[in-house]
């Protein structure tokens, strides 16, 4: 039987797959809008000029100053900037970084945004943006944040590096796996999670080996995409609590605080979801905690908190942080759980797995 529920997503226009990056120019077009303000970062501005080549005379102003967890001195940076040039769409292209500034212009004067992810962070399916303020990473979910369009284009996304990839796809993962418990699941989202999981999945293992195969950018492309919509329709839990905190207080950036952290609160909680665990299983050969911390290994990314630079007198401040930052959690959780779990993560440790 299948249980009543309720389900609500507010999502962006998505256009999906290999060379959508040419329909950009036009869908300005259609949305009546030609002074866009092109953003990324300092990076991307090289490697992503196809866009801004791409938007031709649509293109009134660029701003290539985005850097992690959106401090808010760069947030009215660039906000100055698309007053200044008197742009009337925001345009983005790169990763969590890069989006987030467009969601806080979007939100500051509701002019529309385009985001082209680059990376697997899903963020461009959702409202929901923070800004770095005092060393405390502040979440804003506002309508006016959520992207008109989203385009993705697994081509621009082939020549980033296979650790922001590795990175960034964890967070996906983290995304499609919260949605399994939290509050607000229904089956509906559950089995679009699953599906997630596993397209995520096979696709990193793909791109461990190869880092530029098109197929497998594809792939993980659709799970993150899946994992945004995860976000946007049932939120957040335990393990994102923990990762906003870390980014916050010590600016590690959060696809690699989602490669150490996952895997331990996966395993602190896959009593809760038994039959999620098992599917899972199915997938990765091995318990699902498990098989996605070797999986980072494999991909050559973080599995260590210490080597994220987090001091480790500093451990027992953050799981009091991220203990009362908790809202809710499929299984009980205290202080002292929240700590083991994080002793155990800044070690660099196998999860705990039964």
């Amino acid at each position: 039987m299948i249980p009543p529920f309720q389900f609500e997503c507010h999502s962006p226009t998505v256009l999906f797959g290999a060379g959508r990056v040419a329909d950009l120019a036009g869908r300005l077009d259609q949305i009546g809008k030609s002074r866009a303000l092109l953003v990324t970062t300092e990076g991307g501005a090289r490697r992503y000029r196809q866009v801004a080549e791409v938007l031709a005379s649509r293109l009134r102003a660029s701003f290539d100053r985005a850097v992690p967890h959106c401090p808010l001195e760069v947030a009215n940076a660039a906000l100055d900037a698309f007053r200044r040039r008197e742009c009337d769409a925001v345009v983005t292209v790169g990763g969590g970084s890069t989006i987030g500034l467009g969601k806080y212009i979007a939100a500051e004067t509701g002019a529309p945004h385009i985001a082209l992810p680059t990376t697997l962070s899903g963020s461009e399916m959702t409202p929901l943006f923070g800004v770095l303020v005092d060393g405390e990473k502040r979440t804003r979910r506002e309508p006016r944040a959520l992207a008109n369009t989203v385009i993705v284009d697994p081509v621009l996304a082939r020549s980033l590096p296979i650790r922001e990839t590795a990175t960034t796809g964890m967070n996906a993962l983290a995304h499609c796996i919260e949605a399994l418990y939290v509050p607000k699941r229904n089956p509906l989202t559950s089995q679009l999670a699953l599906t997630g999981i596993d397209m995520l999945y096979r696709a990193l293992r793909k791109l461990a080996d190869e880092p530029a195969d098109l197929e497998a950018r594809t792939e993980a492309a659709y799970g993150a995409t899946i994992g945004g919509l995860m976000i946007n329709s049932v939120g957040i839990g335990m393990h994102h609590r923990i990762c906003h905190i870390l980014g916050g207080r010590f600016e590690v950036p959060h696809g690699e605080s989602n490669c150490v952290v996952l895997p331990h609160v996966l395993a602190y909680n896959a009593s809760a979801i038994p039959e999620a665990c098992s599917m899972m299983a199915l997938v990765m050969g091995a318990h699902p905690a498990a098989a996605l911390q070797r999986l980072v290994r494999d991909l050559g990314a973080p599995v260590a908190l210490r080597e994220l630079g987090v001091p480790a007198d500093s451990i027992i401040a953050i799981a009091s942080e991220s203990f009362h930052h908790i809202d809710d959690n499929p299984l009980p959780v205290d202080e002292a759980a929240v700590l083991k779990l994080l002793q155990a993560a800044w070690a660099g440790q196998g999860p705990a797995v039964s």
